[in-house]
C-alpha cells in the first residue's frame, strides 16, 4: 500500500470490482468513454461483464484501487507492458464524482507512476487522452507526459497519445516536477 496525504493505494482484489460498477454505472455514454471504459466494457456498465474482465486480465494489467477516508474513491491500470522497452500504458483513471476537483487525480496518476517505477520497473508509461478532456489533459501533464502524436480511433478522431518518462523518479518517489500535490 502506498499513500500519500490524501488518497491510499493499493492493487484492486476481486472485491473492487464491485464497487468499480457502483461508481460508473451512474456515468452518461460520453462520461464512461472519456476514461476509456467503452474499449473494454458496455455501455450501459454491467456487473458481470466487470467482474469476467477482471479475471480475465488480472495477469496482463495491474488494476489499482484508491482509498479516502476508508473507502475505494477511484481506480487506474497499467496494462500493455512491454519488458524490452519497460514501458506500459495506464488507462481507465477513474474517480468518483465527489473525488474531482481537489487534487485527487494528480494524487492518483502520481502514485500510479510511483509504482510503475517501483513495482513494475517501468521507465516509460503512455497514455491516450480525448482532446476535449481538458481536465484531465492539466491532470497528466502536471505529472510529467507530453503530449504526442494524434491516434485516430473510429468514432473518436480527438483522442492523443501522452507519454511520461519515468527514469527521473528516484527512489523516493518524487516526480522529476515540483507540483506533486498542488492544486
Amino acid at each position: 500500500m502506498v499513500e500519500t496525504d490524501g488518497l491510499r493505494l493499493r492493487r484492486a482484489v476481486k472485491e473492487d470490482v464491485e464497487r468499480l460498477w457502483e461508481i460508473c454505472r451512474g456515468q452518461t455514454a460520453e462520461e464512461f468513454c472519456l476514461w476509456g471504459a467503452d474499449l473494454v466494457y458496455e455501455y450501459p456498465p454491467r456487473l458481470e461483464q466487470m467482474r469476467r474482465r477482471f479475471e480475465a486480465v488480472s495477469g496482463d494489467v495491474v488494476l489499482f484501487a484508491a482509498e479516502c477516508g476508508g473507502q475505494t474513491v477511484g481506480f487506474a491500470e497499467i496494462g500493455e507492458m512491454d519488458p524490452a522497452r519497460r514501458s506500459g500504458v495506464l488507462a481507465r483513471v477513474l474517480l468518483e464524482k465527489g473525488q474531482r476537483g481537489k487534487g485527487r487525480g494528480k494524487e492518483l496518476v502520481n502514485l500510479v507512476l510511483d509504482q510503475a517505477v517501483e513495482a513494475l520497473g517501468l521507465e516509460e508509461v503512455r497514455l491516450i487522452v480525448y482532446g476535449g478532456n481538458l481536465r484531465a489533459q492539466r491532470c497528466y501533464e502536471t505529472c510529467g507526459f507530453v503530449r504526442g502524436e494524434a491516434l485516430l480511433r473510429p468514432g473518436r478522431e480527438d483522442a492523443w497519445w501522452m507519454r511520461a518518462d519515468l527514469r527521473g523518479r528516484g527512489g523516493d518517489g518524487q516526480p522529476i516536477h515540483p507540483s506533486r500535490n498542488d492544486g
